[in-house]
Protein backbone atom coordinates (compact mmCIF):
# COMPACT_ATOMS: atom_id res chain seq x y z
CA UNK A 1 0.00 0.00 0.00
CA UNK A 2 1.47 3.42 -0.50
CA UNK A 3 2.34 6.10 1.82
CA UNK A 4 -0.97 8.56 0.20
CA UNK A 5 -3.45 5.40 1.08
CA UNK A 6 -2.24 4.49 3.78
CA UNK A 7 -2.29 8.46 5.45
CA UNK A 8 -5.72 8.56 4.46
CA UNK A 9 -6.78 5.67 6.03
CA UNK A 10 -5.15 5.83 9.28
CA UNK A 11 -6.65 9.88 9.02
CA UNK A 12 -10.04 8.60 8.72
CA UNK A 13 -9.90 6.08 10.66
CA UNK A 14 -7.99 8.62 13.54
CA UNK A 15 -11.36 10.79 12.57
CA UNK A 16 -13.70 8.38 13.53
CA UNK A 17 -12.34 7.70 16.76
CA UNK A 18 -11.46 11.17 17.86
CA UNK A 19 -15.49 11.90 16.81
CA UNK A 20 -16.80 9.12 18.80
CA UNK A 21 -14.61 10.05 22.23
CA UNK A 22 -15.62 13.67 21.46
CA UNK A 23 -19.44 13.22 20.66
CA UNK A 24 -20.70 9.85 22.04
CA UNK A 25 -18.45 9.66 24.98
CA UNK A 26 -18.62 12.73 26.57
CA UNK A 27 -20.04 14.65 30.37
CA UNK A 28 -21.81 17.48 29.84
CA UNK A 29 -21.00 20.71 31.68
CA UNK A 30 -22.63 23.99 32.13
CA UNK A 31 -22.61 25.14 28.27
CA UNK A 32 -21.16 22.43 26.77
CA UNK A 33 -19.53 18.89 27.26
CA UNK A 34 -15.88 17.60 28.77
CA UNK A 35 -15.01 14.61 26.22
CA UNK A 36 -10.96 12.69 25.97
CA UNK A 37 -11.29 12.81 22.37
CA UNK A 38 -8.68 15.45 22.99
CA UNK A 39 -5.89 12.63 24.22
CA UNK A 40 -6.84 10.90 20.84
CA UNK A 41 -5.58 13.58 19.15
CA UNK A 42 -2.63 13.73 20.72
CA UNK A 43 -1.85 10.53 19.94
CA UNK A 44 -2.73 11.22 16.28
CA UNK A 45 -0.61 14.10 15.81
CA UNK A 46 2.07 12.28 17.28
CA UNK A 47 1.82 8.91 14.59
CA UNK A 48 1.10 11.32 11.73
CA UNK A 49 2.43 13.73 9.50
CA UNK A 50 1.56 17.10 9.91
CA UNK A 51 -1.75 17.57 7.30
CA UNK A 52 -2.91 14.49 8.31
CA UNK A 53 -2.84 15.12 11.82
CA UNK A 54 -4.58 18.42 11.40
CA UNK A 55 -7.09 16.96 9.66
CA UNK A 56 -7.94 14.17 11.87
CA UNK A 57 -8.02 16.54 14.51
CA UNK A 58 -10.27 19.17 13.08
CA UNK A 59 -12.50 16.83 11.40
CA UNK A 60 -13.36 14.47 14.07
CA UNK A 61 -13.66 17.08 16.83
CA UNK A 62 -15.52 19.69 14.34
CA UNK A 63 -18.18 17.01 13.24
CA UNK A 64 -18.53 16.46 17.28
CA UNK A 65 -19.71 19.95 18.22
CA UNK A 66 -21.75 20.03 14.97
CA UNK A 67 -23.51 16.07 16.38
CA UNK A 68 -23.64 17.58 19.70
CA UNK A 69 -25.66 20.78 18.97
CA UNK A 70 -22.81 23.17 19.65
CA UNK A 71 -22.13 23.73 15.69
CA UNK A 72 -21.76 27.54 16.63
CA UNK A 73 -18.24 25.85 18.06
CA UNK A 74 -17.63 24.31 15.46
CA UNK A 75 -15.46 27.09 13.31
CA UNK A 76 -13.76 27.60 16.90
CA UNK A 77 -12.95 23.87 17.36
CA UNK A 78 -11.38 23.32 13.98
CA UNK A 79 -9.35 26.00 14.48
CA UNK A 80 -8.16 25.38 18.17
CA UNK A 81 -7.84 21.80 17.42
CA UNK A 82 -5.17 22.58 14.59
CA UNK A 83 -3.11 24.32 16.96
CA UNK A 84 -3.22 21.88 19.17
CA UNK A 85 -2.11 19.48 16.58
CA UNK A 86 0.61 21.11 15.48
CA UNK A 87 2.33 21.30 19.03
CA UNK A 88 2.17 17.30 19.52
CA UNK A 89 3.35 17.33 14.98
CA UNK A 90 6.65 19.46 15.98
CA UNK A 91 7.34 17.20 19.01
CA UNK A 92 6.82 14.20 16.71
CA UNK A 93 10.39 15.04 14.32
CA UNK A 94 12.58 14.66 17.42
CA UNK A 95 11.25 11.54 18.95
CA UNK A 96 11.02 8.14 17.87
CA UNK A 97 7.93 7.11 20.41
CA UNK A 98 4.47 8.62 21.50
CA UNK A 99 5.65 9.33 24.84
CA UNK A 100 8.53 11.03 25.67
CA UNK A 101 9.61 14.19 27.84
CA UNK A 102 8.44 16.34 24.96
CA UNK A 103 5.43 14.79 24.30
CA UNK A 104 4.35 14.80 28.00
CA UNK A 105 5.12 18.59 28.29
CA UNK A 106 2.99 19.35 25.41
CA UNK A 107 -0.16 18.72 27.24
CA UNK A 108 0.61 21.93 29.18
CA UNK A 109 0.59 24.33 25.96
CA UNK A 110 -2.31 22.16 24.44
CA UNK A 111 -3.96 23.07 27.69
CA UNK A 112 -3.26 26.64 27.73
CA UNK A 113 -4.54 26.56 24.00
CA UNK A 114 -8.06 24.51 24.84
CA UNK A 115 -8.85 27.06 27.78
CA UNK A 116 -7.83 29.81 26.17
CA UNK A 117 -9.43 28.89 23.03
CA UNK A 118 -12.34 28.05 24.32
CA UNK A 119 -12.43 31.53 26.20
CA UNK A 120 -12.00 33.61 23.60
CA UNK A 121 -14.95 31.41 21.42
CA UNK A 122 -17.16 31.93 24.39
CA UNK A 123 -16.72 35.58 24.14
CA UNK A 124 -17.39 36.04 20.83
CA UNK A 125 -20.82 33.28 20.82
CA UNK A 126 -21.81 33.32 24.12
CA UNK A 127 -20.13 35.82 26.66
CA UNK A 128 -22.19 35.04 29.79
CA UNK A 129 -20.41 31.36 29.40
CA UNK A 130 -16.78 32.71 29.11
CA UNK A 131 -15.69 32.20 32.72
CA UNK A 132 -18.46 29.17 33.82
CA UNK A 133 -16.73 27.21 30.88
CA UNK A 134 -13.48 27.71 32.19
CA UNK A 135 -13.21 24.93 35.11
CA UNK A 136 -14.58 22.34 32.29
CA UNK A 137 -12.21 23.40 30.15
CA UNK A 138 -9.62 22.69 32.47
CA UNK A 139 -11.08 19.46 33.78
CA UNK A 140 -10.82 18.23 29.84
CA UNK A 141 -7.28 19.66 29.68
CA UNK A 142 -6.08 17.65 32.68
CA UNK A 143 -8.17 14.37 31.72
CA UNK A 144 -7.11 14.47 28.16
CA UNK A 145 -3.38 15.28 29.44
CA UNK A 146 -3.46 11.81 31.61
CA UNK A 147 -5.43 9.22 29.22
CA UNK A 148 -2.64 10.60 26.33
CA UNK A 149 0.41 9.50 29.01
CA UNK A 150 -1.45 6.19 29.17
CA UNK A 151 -2.20 5.10 25.70
CA UNK A 152 0.91 6.61 24.61
CA UNK A 153 2.81 4.65 27.22
CA UNK A 154 0.47 1.60 25.91
CA UNK A 155 0.86 1.95 22.41
CA UNK A 156 4.64 2.30 22.72
CA UNK A 157 5.17 -0.78 24.34
CA UNK A 158 3.39 -2.84 21.54
CA UNK A 159 5.82 -0.46 18.76
CA UNK A 160 2.36 1.07 17.29
CA UNK A 161 4.55 3.48 14.99
CA UNK A 162 6.76 0.63 13.95
CA UNK A 163 3.46 -1.49 12.79
CA UNK A 164 2.07 1.15 11.42
CA UNK A 165 5.07 2.36 9.01
CA UNK A 166 6.56 -0.89 8.35
CA UNK A 167 7.98 -0.91 5.32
Amino acid sequence: MNNKTRNIIITAVFSAMIFVMTAVLHIPVASGYVHLGDALLYVSAMLLDMPWALIAGALGEGLADVASGFAAYAPATVIIKVLIAICFAVVKKKNSKLLSAFSAVMTVPAGVITVGGYFVADLIISREYAVVDIPGNLIQAVASAVIFIIIAAALDKIKIKDKIYKK
